[in-house]
Parts: structure tokens; C-alpha cells; sequence
């Protein structure tokens, strides 16, 4: 049974507002794109373990996506934990196609590429055993330390390719390729074969996990040191084709000048910018300014209409994000790479 669905990471999302919103010809805009591909990327891989992993039998596992855990102030997050009255199970996702070489030596692993160049990437089973060790003593602290832990790691690309160097040992039964995947957790479950609870206590595992789940917030301007001059103010044009700032505001409409979109919704992703990328409170004049409005009627007019949430009077006035108003997540979901 799945008890978490897989979501548009938050770190994806709000590098993707970063990236509409940088001002033009900003120094750290290829750094910016570059991560955004990553991140694409990465998301790409969970959601094709999410789509191998629903088929497996629903009365057997507790399916959890996206975990987001903390212990001790150290935030870890898991992409896929499948939880059984026998073991629980670690999967990690990777969507890294190429020729990839596990260095025992250094602990990492390298892409190889066609021009003879290499590229470096933390090792998975090295991440997946500070995994382990975290959510063991996760499950120790919340007293349910009563299962055994492994972990997988899946590859979505078939067509990637894994070696060792030459000479060392890699012990490859925990990485997979695709369908793989499903002889792999036969194997687990031939490992732990014995029950070690009873379902009753696996859903009570279950709920506490889920009740647990604690997302690390992100500052996204702190991480790539931003502040508020380097974001362009305005409304978004919602065409993604476009994304041009600011619209032109007209009798109630937003008015794109570069591709003649029409909208008069657009105003919403905008806020969602700016709650996600500063704060999740704005003020009437920070409104104005951000929104770039002419006039105080002109912006009293429209927060009338957006019906959000409020508190204070008069200039002390700050309004909330309301996710019935303002969505909560600005993508539109990509699921192919």
C-alpha cells in the first residue's frame, strides 16, 4: 500500500522559479541551469522506481516516497522505503546514463565519456549506508527498532553500463538495472524470510513514519547567495513557452507583451514566487512593488479579489499564502527524461 505519494521535490521546484526569475545575464544563471537539469534528472529516476515498485503486492508492503526524516537536528531523506513485517528496505534512485565505474579506492563513482573525459559523482553505496545508519538510529530513538535495514540501489537507465577498476571487488546484489529491480527484492524477501511483527505493528511502523515525515526548508536565495536585487519583479506570463516578466495589467486582465497570452489567473503562480522564494507572509506596499502596480487602488482592488488569509489592520496588515488560492507548486510534472 502506498502511504506516501512521490511529489515534485521542493528543491526542483523553487530552482525552477529561481531560474525564470534571475534577472537577465546574472553570473549565476549556467550554475543555476545546470542544477535544474540535475534535478530534473533525479526526479525523473524516482518517478520510474515509483512506477516499478506500485506493482508489487499491496498487502505485502508500506510504500513511502520522498521520506524526509530527522534525527538529532540532521535531516535525511530517503527516495523510496519499503516497510514489511520482515525488513525494511532502502531504494535509492539514479538516472545517470553512460559508462559508470565504481572506484573503491576513493569511494566515488565516475562517468566516463566519449571524449575521454571524466565526471565524479558521490558513491550510492556509500550514501546508502549513512542512510542505513541513520534511520537505524531514527527507528532505535522512536523505540521500533525491531526490523533489519537494507538497502538497493536502482538505475533507471537499462543502457547504462557498470564496471569496477581493474582488481577490485565490487559486490554489485545491491544495484539494479530497471525490472531488475523486482528480482532483487525476491531476493531480500528469501534473506528475510521470518515475520518479525505482526501487521498491526507494521501499520502502527507505518503511521509513525508518515507522522514523522519533516521536510529540511530551503533558502533557496542563501544557497546560491541571492538577495532581492538579483530577482526580476512582475508578473509571469504562464505560457511556459514564454515565462516573459512583467505582463502589462489591464481592466482586470495580465497582457503578455511578448507572446499576446491573456490571463487573468497569472497573478497566482506570480505570488507563488515570491511566497516560496522570500516569505510566506506579504504586505499591501510589498505586494505593489513586486507585482510592479501602478497605483494603491489598483493593488487594494486585487488583494480584495485574491481573498487571502490576513492579520492586522490598516499598514500592519500581512497576508498569507492560501494553497486554495495560490498553488503550492508551480510545475507542471514532466515524466519523461
Amino acid at each position: 500500500m502506498i502511504m506516501k505519494e512521490l511529489t515534485v521535490p521542493q528543491r526542483l521546484f523553487l530552482t525552477q522559479i529561481l531560474k525564470v526569475r534571475l534577472i537577465i545575464g546574472h553570473s549565476k544563471y549556467q550554475e543555476i541551469e545546470r542544477d535544474l537539469a540535475k534535478r530534473w534528472a533525479g526526479y525523473w529516476g524516482e518517478i520510474a522506481l515509483a512506477n516499478f515498485v506500485k506493482d508489487l503486492p499491496q498487502e505485502k508492503y508500506l510504500i513511502f516516497h520522498d521520506l524526509q526524516l530527522q534525527i538529532n537536528a540532521i535531516h535525511f531523506q530517503i527516495d523510496t522505503l519499503l516497510l514489511s513485517q520482515n525488513y525494511i528496505l532502502i531504494i535509492e534512485a539514479k538516472n545517470i546514463a553512460g559508462t559508470l565505474t565504481f572506484d573503491n579506492t576513493f569511494k566515488q563513482l565516475i562517468r566516463n565519456h566519449d571524449d575521454g573525459t571524466e565526471e565524479s559523482f558521490e558513491d550510492p553505496r556509500v550514501q546508502c549506508q549513512r542512510l542505513q545508519s541513520l534511520l537505524r538510529n531514527w527507528l532505535i530513538k522512536n523505540h521500533c527498532n525491531v526490523l533489519p535495514v537494507d538497502t538497493l540501489i536502482f538505475f533507471k537507465n537499462t543502457s547504462t553500463i557498470l564496471k569496477a577498476n581493474s582488481g577490485d571487488k565490487t559486490d554489485f546484489t545491491k544495484i539494479c538495472k530497471g525490472r531488475d529491480i523486482f528480482n532483487k527484492i525476491d531476493s531480500m524477501e528469501q534473506r528475510y524470510h521470518q515475520e518479525k511483527i505482526n501487521s498491526e505493528t507494521m501499520t502502527k511502523i507505518g503511521n509513525l513514519l508518515l507522522s514523522q515525515h519533516s521536510p529540511k526548508p530551503i533558502d533557496i536565495l542563501r544557497e546560491y547567495n541571492l538577495t532581492e536585487k538579483d530577482i526580476r519583479s512582475g508578473v509571469c506570463c504562464p505560457n511556459e513557452k514564454c515565462n516573459y516578466i512583467p505582463m502589462n495589467y489591464k481592466r482586470g486582465y495580465w497582457n503578455c507583451p511578448a507572446c499576446l497570452t491573456i490571463s487573468k489567473d497569472a497573478i497566482l503562480i506570480t505570488l507563488s514566487h515570491y511566497f516560496y522564494l522570500y516569505k510566506p507572509t506579504i504586505t499591501n506596499q510589498e505586494l505593489r512593488n513586486f507585482l510592479l502596480l501602478p497605483t494603491p487602488d489598483t493593488t487594494q482592488k486585487i488583494v480584495r479579489s485574491l481573498n487571502l488569509q490576513t492579520t492586522g489592520k490598516t499598514r500592519d496588515r500581512f497576508y498569507y499564502l492560501n494553497p486554495e488560492r495560490v498553488p503550492s507548486c508551480v510545475l507542471s510534472l514532466k515524466t519523461t527524461s
